[in-house]
């Protein structure tokens, strides 16, 4: 009866040690990035565990794809060290993939291992959050917030930084730096550049000049 109980509990405790070295997905940060090939060193961000308790620091991985979303047409961003993000890794081996592409050749016969790693950025531990997330649309921003272009959900866009900005209103007007221009090209708030009064580009017309069939010359600074 005894053995009876101790063996399901042998059998749990190699059945766990032996997942220890499947690899599945873990949170990591870059170490190192080659723009080039797009390739990052990454290491692991969980400590791992020996089965006498001691604990200790998982070695870099190399040569770990770094995600940027798209074929043909993509979105490039900045990676630097200390980017967060998770650390995903493939059931075969990825060397001849990383190299070839397309359907390529299996060299070695890894299976779940910590060398064929691919690293998707952007999961964020709490310390790393975004300042100043705007749940609304979407948005390309710094981390600071000061600069970004961002379609909201009301149909308008915004593009900003620290010196100016470009809002397109829901109803298509234009805003440049506190200068509005309607749909229909009427110019107002904008004192520092022509006149108080709205004018249209298209009809605008000037007093107190003989008419004639010549171009004006330049304007005079």
């Amino acid at each position: 009866m005894t053995q009876r109980v101790k063996q399901p509990e042998l059998m749990k405790a190699g059945f766990r040690e032996m997942m220890k070295g499947v690899c599945t997905s873990i949170p990591g940060h870059i170490l190192a990035f080659d723009p080039d090939s797009q390739l990052a060193q990454v290491q692991v961000g969980v400590e791992r565990v020996d089965i006498d308790g001691a604990t200790y620091t998982v070695p870099p991985i190399i040569e770990t794809p770094v995600y940027m979303p798209g074929g043909d047409f993509c979105v490039e961003y900045e990676i630097n060290p200390f980017d967060p993000g998770c650390i995903f890794f493939s059931q075969r081996c990825i060397d001849g993939w990383v190299n070839e592409g397309g359907v390529a050749a299996n060299p070695i016969g890894r299976f779940h291992d910590m060398q064929d790693a691919f690293f998707l950025p952007g999961f964020r531990p709490r310390p790393k959050a975004l300042v100043s997330f705007q749940n609304n649309g979407i948005r390309l921003r710094n981390k600071s917030g000061s600069q970004f272009a961002w379609l909201k959900n009301d149909d308008s866009i915004a593009v900003e930084n620290a010196l100016g900005h470009i809002r397109i209103g829901a109803d298509g007007a234009v805003s440049i730096n506190g200068v509005t221009i309607s749909p229909d090209g009427l110019i107002s708030n904008a004192e520092d550049v022509v006149t108080k009064t709205a004018i249209s580009l298209n009809n605008h017309r000037t007093s107190g000049v003989t008419a004639g069939n010549q171009t004006s010359g330049p304007p005079i600074v």
